[in-house]
């Protein structure tokens, strides 16, 4: 079985001056560490010019909602950088999983269908404003395609993974760090920088370990259940919200999702959906027994230890009678 031991926040310089030795690139990717989700940010790996980009205007993300959660109030105070106290494991190797992160498809350049030198330039500021260079478009790797649905749902959870300890921003693509001065929309990280909001994350996993291709805005994504792939139309397994109260139903709605499944939540008045996050299950460990979900949110939830956990990508805790179980609308399942 794989482990893989939850990153730890780190200070990332905006732009390195040069690439890190090749040996440090492996060991963090293995290990998750946010900031290395392949090759270093300056270094073009992608011979091709331009790609089919996922988003075709800008705003194609979440409203921010999420950040009027506060389930964190009474949360401990915590000596120095935030420690989570949640791990991951799979059974397959991570290296495995996620072979190509080290790769050209896993570099920072591949993850726009525009080239780095276009990132920050006027027409995508003019076109694109605060939202930033739109996300590439992937095709599903051969190597994917044809592996057991139970490998692919680990590989969309450690995916994910790679961005723990990113900024949860209005962004369509992670590693898009606009220059001071840009457009940008106020969140929870209090400035600009790298990171995505909760549907653009659940869309950039699906892209790239799955090439399953969701739109990122956060209604859209939650009422299509249809898209069309290579190999023709995927269609997802839908779970509803059941009936009854909400502590009636917990046990056996956690018990019938299964890592990768995208769950999307409505405001606390069940009036409209406003997040999406993404079941851990089995993948995950918590010191409580408490099962895990990865999502971007500028919400404050409370980890098992009673610490706030930060807003951006982290895993956290589904707990029975919190937001996120209160105000679950349904789920979709593109793995099955």
């Amino acid at each position: 079985m794989s482990a893989m031991t939850m990153p730890q926040p780190i200070h990332r310089r905006r732009q390195p001056a040069a690439g890190p030795p090749e040996w440090l690139l492996v060991i963090a990717i293995v290990v998750g560490v946010p900031g290395w989700s392949g090759m270093a940010s300056g270094q073009e790996a992608v011979a091709e010019p331009r790609y089919r980009s996922l988003q075709t205007k800008p705003g194609e993300g979440d409203g921010g909602e999420s950040e009027q959660v506060d389930e964190a109030a009474d949360a401990r105070p915590h000596d120095g950088p935030y420690r989570s106290p949640y791990t991951l494991h799979f059974k397959a190797p991570l290296h495995q999983l996620l072979f190509d992160a080290g790769e050209p498809r896993g570099s920072v350049a591949a993850q726009s269908s525009l080239p780095m030198h276009e990132w920050y330039g006027p027409e995508v500021r003019r076109e694109y404003g605060s939202w930033g260079a739109p996300a590439r478009m992937f095709d599903c790797p051969p190597q994917v395609h044809d592996m057991p649905v139970e490998w692919k749902r680990e590989r969309v959870v450690a995916a994910a993974a790679r961005f723990i300890g990113y900024e949860y921003q209005h962004h369509h693509i992670p590693d898009w760090n606009p220059p001071a001065g840009w457009p940008w929309q106020h969140c929870c990280a209090g400035r600009n920088g790298k990171g995505v909001d909760c549907s653009n994350f659940s869309g950039w996993n699906y892209n790239w370990a799955l090439g399953i291709h969701l739109n990122t805005d956060i209604h859209k994504q939650a009422e299509r259940a249809t898209v069309k792939t290579a190999h023709g139309e995927l269609h997802a397994k839908p779970i509803r919200r059941p009936e009854g109260k909400p502590s009636e139903w917990y046990d056996a709605l956690v018990e019938s999702l299964r890592p990768g499944d995208l769950l999307y939540i409505a405001n606390k008045s069940r009036s409209h959906v406003t997040h999406v996050i993404m079941w851990v299950g089995e993948c995950g460990s918590s010191p409580d027994g408490t099962p895990l979900i990865i999502d971007s949110t500028g919400g404050r939830i409370k980890d098992s230890s009673g610490h706030a956990i930060p807003c951006g990508i982290h895993l956290r805790p589904f707990r029975k009678g919190s937001w996120y179980h209160a105000s679950f609308d349904h789920a979709h399942r593109w793995l099955h």
